[in-house]
């Protein structure tokens, strides 16, 4: 048995007639009576009483009527799904960032595919820099939103992934509120030299920590750093009057009320944000449909 045999079978049992129902699935009536002796053989029961008028159904030909008309919608419903999924029009994209990425590059982009694509279920992880990375290459992500080590340093993202840019934006200085007059605007980095730095936990090969610390030595001095593990954490610490820090220029939309940024007087590598995924796989569509969408925000910021 078989599901060609199948829906003939269900057309003849609609049709009440071999010659109509070989009319209408455009076919001889010899090789479609083949089919329905071959699927009673391999039932071992008859399920068609043949005579003059045509054909009636027998009780297992009744039976087989209803099993076969929800073993077919399944089919069908298992083949629209995949066709769906390997067509990019529905399925699962498993998307990890970094913190630091959730209130800049994340929300356009995510909110362009979502808008092209809202049958897809996304999943999303944030984590550090080095464990997003490591998603993406175990395959436990299909894609990694990470903030990419300074231009001009040794810091790769490692083997087996390939980057795509979608956002460059400088640093900038964060500072408490009440203190940011006294620093001028813009602001030399060396006459914060002083100060105590919050920055994120510094990571292998990247990350935020890793433009901090570059700005700094670049400006002549070692910052007096201490690690938290939130971007989020070091505002309100600067805010606190604790520290400044220096990150990139799109914290200016959590710093609330207590904390402030300004320029650097000082040029800087830009932090360029990239999207990570894996080198030795052939993208899917939906990895291939994000892609070129991120594209396409880039260009218009």
């Amino acid at each position: 048995m078989d599901l060609r045999q199948l829906r003939y079978f269900l057309v003849v049992a609609q049709e009440r007639s071999i010659t109509a129902a070989a009319a209408r699935l455009h076919l001889t009536q010899p090789p479609l009576s083949a089919q329905l002796a071959r699927l009673e053989h391999d039932l071992g029961v008859t399920l068609l009483v043949r005579h003059r008028r045509g054909v009636d159904l027998t009780a297992a030909g009744r039976d087989l009527v209803e099993h076969a008309r929800h073993l077919l919608a399944d089919v069908d419903t298992a083949a629209e799904s995949v066709r769906r999924i390997g067509q990019g029009r529905s399925g699962r994209l498993a998307l990890m960032f970094e913190a630091t990425t959730a209130w800049s590059v994340l929300p356009p982009l995510v909110r362009r595919f979502h808008a092209a694509r809202p049958d897809v279920e996304l999943y999303f992880r944030e984590d550090r820099t080095d464990a997003v990375a490591e998603h993406v290459r175990a395959g436990r992500a299909d894609l990694g939103v990470v903030h990419l080590p300074p231009a001009g340093t040794t810091s790769t993202v490692g083997s087996g992934l390939d980057v795509k840019v979608v956002r460059r934006e400088p640093l900038v200085a964060v500072l408490p509120r009440d203190r940011a007059d006294a620093f001028g605007d813009p602001v030399d980095l060396t006459a914060l030299s002083g100060e105590t730095y919050f920055g994120t936990v510094r990571s292998e090969w990247g990350g935020i920590a890793a433009h901090l610390l570059g700005a700094c030595r670049l400006s002549g001095f070692e910052p007096a750093l201490q690690e938290v593990e939130l971007v989020q954490t070091a505002v309100a610490l600067v805010g606190a009057g604790l520290g400044v820090s220096v990150l990139p220029a799109a914290v200016e939309r959590i710093c609330g009320p207590d904390a402030v940024t300004r320029p650097l007087a000082q040029h800087f590598p830009l932090v360029e944000t990239g999207l990570l995924r894996r080198r030795t796989e052939t993208p899917d569509p939906l990895v291939q449909l994000f892609l070129r969408l991120a594209s396409e925000v880039q260009e218009e910021t």
